[in-house]
């Protein structure tokens, strides 16, 4: 079973510091046995990080009924992205992002800065995927692939610029954090699904791993990914002009 102990170790080792600013995808299952559940890992984190001081923790609280019609309320929304970040979601000392399928719920020292984020397009420059950027942060990935889990590779195809992608608006209801409802739109980089466009990064992820941008360790039962996102934005952006289906391949017709 994993302990508080064991966490804060195995993310010191992986290389997360004191002061760090650190985004977080996550399966907190494959973890497996945790001591006192998912709370424990959350604990560990701030600890790792510092939240009480210097440190910022980042968790995707992404939902996407919003694009379905369904209304978002950034005061009730549940996160769609496990169970790691509906208990930084709820937890009252944490600033939520508004936007309604791409929000972030946020620890620490930027949690006021990031939170009070004001914007329409899900990857643009002045995101918080941008902002990862400005503040040198790290992206970890505990137990996912990367196509599962890497949403920052999208704001490097939106900045750089792809022909595979293009900018669609959605409408709909939104509440927030004062209760006010209104309709609203916003924006995100969909894949070109009449040209049979299917994200697939694993292959730009092995990349990386093999020129030493992400670190792995195994924690728990879970394979735990570490890299810097300006590390990942210039090596991403220099290969996907050389290659750029490793970002995502093209479905025949059967």
């Amino acid at each position: 079973m994993l302990t508080f102990e064991n966490l804060v170790e195995g993310f010191r080792e992986l290389g997360v510091k004191e002061g760090d600013t650190l985004l977080v995808h996550s399966s907190y299952k494959s973890l497996g046995e945790v001591d006192r559940g998912p709370q424990t890992v959350i604990r560990a984190l701030e600890m790792v990080l510092g939240t009480d001081k210097d440190g910022t923790l980042i968790m995707p609280t992404f939902n996407f009924d919003f694009n379905k019609g369904v209304p978002w309320d950034v005061r009730k929304t549940r996160s769609k992205m496990g169970a790691l970040t509906e208990i930084v979601r709820t937890d009252p000392r944490a600033k939520r992002v508004f936007h309604p399928f791409y929000s972030f719920a946020i620890l620490g020292k930027h949690a006021e800065a990031l939170g009070s984020l004001r914007y329409k397009s899900a990857y643009e420059r002045d995101s918080v995927f941008g902002k990862l950027r400005d503040l040198d942060a790290k992206i970890m990935v505990i137990g996912l692939s990367y196509t599962n889990s890497m949403t920052f590779f999208h704001h490097i195809e939106q900045m750089e610029g792809v022909d595979y992608r293009f900018l669609k608006q959605f409408m709909g209801e939104v509440t927030d954090e004062n209760g006010n409802t209104y309709t609203d739109t916003f924006e995100m980089l969909v894949r070109d699904i009449d040209k049979g466009v299917v994200t697939e990064v694993d292959p730009m992820g092995a990349l990386m791993e093999e020129a030493g941008v992400i670190q792995s360790a195994r924690i728990g039962d879970a394979d735990v990914k570490l890299m810097k996102a300006n590390e990942v934005y210039e090596f991403t952006a220099r290969e996907m002009r050389r290659d750029p289906f490793l970002l995502y391949y093209v479905k025949k017709d059967e």
